[in-house]
């Protein structure tokens, strides 16, 4: 199991955000997490990516327990989160966006390598390389986000709302990328407002309400319980 996330419980001050949740991610699998807004999907991304302490449980990442160690460490180990709202640095160049995603690595010719790749993946990216990322329209800043954060050699890609705000053609393709970087190997952790279509890519889902899993099952059982999908997926 690459990722088993143990009774993980996630509080700001009195506030339980996540509460005693349990959460597995194989090698090489997509895993969704849906609900409501507030249901704690976001908490539950900022607890595994170590923004924020575990009040209580465990988070194993490939054998090695994670819980007290920095967001650096997980990172290095091959966590990645991109972030709700991208969260790229609009005053900065395309280029150095992607050069961020690189900040603990050592290996600078193994790091351009992995630049040209991406710009070869995203052309859009590449003929702005020198431009600021201010100038990027929404789809393309989430490249960039995601481009950023595979400079950083993932084994396991966290997705916050990768679909947030953008237009139909642009999630068309995000959805294409996301199962395009899965067939090389990635992990990836969806957490995603678009439920239709999170459920279409992933192999198995969970879903929050205040915090809690209230169900876990295969993509597939979760898109056809009728009573779930009115109660908690927005249908």
């Amino acid at each position: 199991m690459l990722l088993d996330v143990q009774g993980l419980t996630i509080t700001y001050g009195r506030n339980t955000a996540c509460d005693a949740v349990d959460l597995t991610v194989g090698a090489g699998e997509i895993v969704t997490v849906l609900g409501a807004n507030g249901a704690g999907k976001t908490s539950l991304l900022r607890g595994l990516q170590g923004a924020v302490p575990a009040a209580g449980g465990k988070i194993v990442f490939d054998g090695v327990d994670m819980t007290r160690l920095a967001p650096a460490a997980r990172v290095k180990a091959g966590m990645v989160l991109v972030p709700e709202g991208r969260q790229i640095f609009v005053s900065m160049t395309v280029h150095d966006n992607l050069l961020m995603g690189a900040y603990l690595r050592s290996d600078a010719g193994g790091v351009q390598a992995d630049i040209e790749a991406i710009y070869d993946r995203f052309p859009n990216l590449a003929s702005r390389r020198d431009a600021l990322a201010s100038v990027l329209s929404g789809g393309e800043q989430q490249m960039l986000a995601v481009g950023r954060a595979l400079v950083g050699r993932p084994r396991l890609m966290m997705l916050d709302e990768p679909s947030l705000g953008l237009s139909p053609l642009f999630v068309g393709k995000l959805f294409e990328l996301i199962a395009d970087l899965n067939s090389h190997g990635l992990g990836i952790l969806l957490v995603e407002q678009n439920t239709t279509m999170a459920l279409e890519v992933a192999a198995r889902g969970y879903v929050l309400e205040l915090g809690r899993v209230v169900a876990a099952d295969t993509a597939e059982a979760l898109s056809r319980d009728a009573a779930l999908t009115e109660a908690y997926l927005g249908h």
